[in-house]
């Protein structure tokens, strides 16, 4: 992940390396953030994240996924979903990284119907319930642009997301109820081994007194 200062990138460096992630040339887009990386001696991760258009604040994320670049993507948030990389590497990008105005790679991936990178994305973590400052999330972009097959595929995925997430709630309030339980029963454990402890102490007690009568 890139460090807390970035670089500063000439407008000239920032328009080719949007331009060459807009036209998923990706291993053109890796050997100039390489070259670039050299340069200013910084990670090629820095450089990456430093590359966002003054204006707009579009990033190389959003230039790939409005243009459904997928080998960039891929270059830049290695995906659960996606088959184009065998060993996917770290994520090199934040996914849910907004714009100016409040949208994400996935909001422009839907608006455009683009459903492979609208998959890669959120395969990479990009929230589909994350709204622009319009109040509108990835759903109604493909909706309002007629992307319909786009809009149905993040409705069942925004439902299966939420059924997971209940899952996962469910099974920790589970353990921690089993972990209460368990604690409860070595704490009632704990206490017949102090009573037996206590009678045996006694029995033993009452044969010294004998023994000294």
């Amino acid at each position: 992940m890139p460090s807390a200062t970035l670089p500063t990138l000439s407008a000239d460096e920032i328009d080719d390396l949007l331009y060459l992630a807009r036209t998923n040339a990706h291993q053109d887009l890796a050997a100039g953030v390489e070259a670039i990386a050299q340069v200013q001696r910084a990670p090629p991760a820095n450089i990456l994240s430093a590359t966002v258009d003054p204006d707009s604040g579009n990033g190389l994320l959003h230039m790939a996924a409005a243009n459904g670049c997928l080998d960039v993507l891929s270059f830049l948030v290695p995906s659960s979903s996606s088959s184009s990389s065998s060993s996917p590497g770290p994520t090199l990008l934040n996914p849910n990284l907004p714009n100016k105005s409040g949208n994400t790679p996935l909001h422009w991936a839907a608006l455009n119907g683009h459903l492979v990178a609208v998959q890669h994305l959120t395969g990479a973590g990009a929230d589909p319930a994350m709204r622009n400052l319009a109040g509108h999330d990835a759903v109604y972009e493909a909706e309002r642009s007629g992307k319909d097959a786009v809009a149905r595929w993040l409705l069942i995925e925004g439902k299966r997301l939420e059924r997971g997430m209940q899952r996962s709630t469910g099974d920790a309030e589970e353990e921690v109820e089993e972990e209460e339980e368990e604690e409860e029963q070595a704490k009632e454990g704990a206490t017949d081994e102090d009573e037996r402890k206590k009678d045996g102490d006694g029995v033993k007690g009452t044969r010294r007194t004998g023994s000294r009568t």
